[in-house]
């Protein structure tokens, strides 16, 4: 496929706007989805839900460009670049995601992408599998919003997935400390570990890490981790967004919180 990206062109005047839009989800999307995406993965397909708006009824093509994609997640124009969103774009369409709701108490099946069509000079067309409609379309309560710019800086997959849990924790919108919380089991499936590391691996090699990158490049976000023992073995996992309150008294112009916005209801203004 290199050929085909000889000739990338900007399609999208607003990058840097872009890079600020707000992702929405619903709950179970964030909390009771199981799915295996890499970070790229993750990071092509927020860029894709954060250009859905909150009037859209259905899932229409979401038109971006190879170009916009590297932009947006600050990634050098190269055609090993664009093989590699090509190639997550593939992953999308192939995997499985499965979802349980919990208002239908139904668990639906399906992949992430219907289609994605890229044009040889560089436009991407995306349309989202329909079986997300409940999911990513009118939202109106149960749902966690966050900052595109927010994840597509963070490295890891594990970071993006815990950043998203914590946002989603933050049901009293900064007036409370949110914590995440669980057996290690429970964390390791939260954030889809291997199944294969105990407690002392899957600390070291993905709740150290991806704690260090949130609280290095989230703003708004000081993670710590607390651990509950009966004898030597740690029976259950904590993790607070330590920032939240102690620090929601402090008043920057420049900065506004993620929690405080309401997606709908700005929208609609």
């Amino acid at each position: 496929m290199n050929e085909l990206f000889k000739n990338d062109r900007n399609f999208n005047d607003e990058i840097i706007k872009q890079r600020h839009m707000f992702v929405a989800e619903h709950n179970d999307l964030i909390t009771k989805a199981d799915h295996d995406l890499t970070a790229n993965e993750l990071k092509v397909m927020d860029l894709v839900i954060s250009k859905i708006k909150p009037t859209d009824d259905d899932f229409y093509e979401v038109d971006t460009s190879l170009y916009e994609i590297a932009n947006v997640f600050d990634l050098k124009r190269s055609g090993k670049t664009y093989n590699n969103i090509a190639n997550a774009l593939r992953s999308l369409r192939a995997k499985e995601v499965l979802i349980y709701s919990k208002n239908s108490r139904a668990v639906t099946i399906t992949g992430w992408l219907e289609r994605a069509i890229i044009e040889e000079n560089g436009q991407v067309s995306i349309r989202i599998n329909e079986q997300f409609a409940p999911f990513l379309l009118d939202l109106t309560s149960d749902y966690t919003q966050y900052r595109l710019i927010d994840t597509v800086q963070l490295d890891s997959k594990y970071s993006i997935r815990l950043y998203k849990l914590m946002r989603e924790a933050d049901k009293r919108r900064g007036k409370i400390t949110p914590v995440i919380k669980g057996s290690p089991d429970e964390i390791a499936d939260m954030l889809s570990a291997p199944e294969s590391y105990n407690w002392s691996r899957l600390k070291q090699n993905v709740l150290d890490r991806a704690i260090n990158e949130i609280n290095l490049k989230i703003e708004d976000m000081e993670l710590e981790l607390y651990t509950q023992k009966r004898g030597r073995r740690v029976v259950e996992v904590e993790i607070h967004n330590t920032f939240y309150p102690r620090k929601s008294n402090l008043h920057d112009d420049d900065f506004e919180p993620v929690p405080m916005i309401n997606w709908i209801k700005d929208i609609n203004k």
